[in-house]
């Protein structure tokens, strides 16, 4: 009897040192200087994007192109449901994009604080002259109630692929009967040519035509 109660003490307590073994021996933090990281700003208010759409280029409803139809590309666009394609053909060397808008729009800006903003495609920046203007109308017209920007300013600015041009009122020549009404907005002609007639199809694209007040300079 003495032998089998020694053999259960003796059980118990290499059963003990067997657990205690086992257990996870808990070290200190090495890390002592007591830092936190930063919590997180809450304050900041979201960014709310407050510029006025005057076209999205997602239709070609009232879009015109030189050489032929305009149409709609369904890939690659910057924004929604695609962009307006326009193709100078081989032996031409002139573009245009006219869209003449359903109901005049208001920009909610004025001529020192707006901005134009668009997504302009050019398949081979190399081929193209100084040449053009982007015309912006409240008179369904581009000779009247406008404000435009010469494409010497615009050329040196892009890149073959996709660019993003913020034309600055502030940086635009009003035409002389004073200038557009932005409270009605209802015309944009884009136009451009090449240096020499294209030997291939050369495709230009517009999307997402907006209006924006100018950011505050950060300089």
């Amino acid at each position: 009897m003495k032998f089998i109660k020694t053999l259960m003490v003796c059980s118990i307590l290499i059963t003990g040192l067997i657990i205690a073994g086992c257990k996870k021996e808990k070290y200190t933090s090495r890390d002592t200087s007591g830092l936190k990281p930063p919590p997180v700003d809450t304050t900041k208010p979201p960014v709310i994007d407050t510029s006025v759409v005057i076209d999205n280029a997602d239709k070609t409803d009232g879009w015109q192109v030189a050489g032929g139809d305009p149409v709609l590309v369904t890939t690659g666009q910057k924004e929604g449901k695609g962009y307006i394609q326009g193709t100078i053909k081989s032996g031409q060397n002139f573009m245009q994009f006219i869209k003449t808008l359903p109901a005049p729009v208001n920009t909610k800006v004025t001529l020192t604080t707006g901005e134009l903003k668009f997504w302009l495609y050019v398949q081979d920046v190399s081929l193209l002259s100084t040449d053009g203007q982007v015309q912006f109308s409240s008179a369904a017209d581009p000779d009247k109630k406008r404000i435009g920007w010469g494409f010497d300013k615009i050329l040196p600015t892009l890149k073959t692929g996709w660019n993003h041009l913020e034309l600055k009122f502030t940086d635009g020549q009003p035409t002389g009967d004073g200038g557009p009404d932005l409270t009605a907005m209802n015309f944009i002609k884009i136009f451009f040519s090449t240096t020499a007639k294209v030997a291939t199809d050369q495709n230009y694209g517009i999307d997402d035509i907006r209006v924006a007040v100018v950011p505050p300079s950060t300089k």
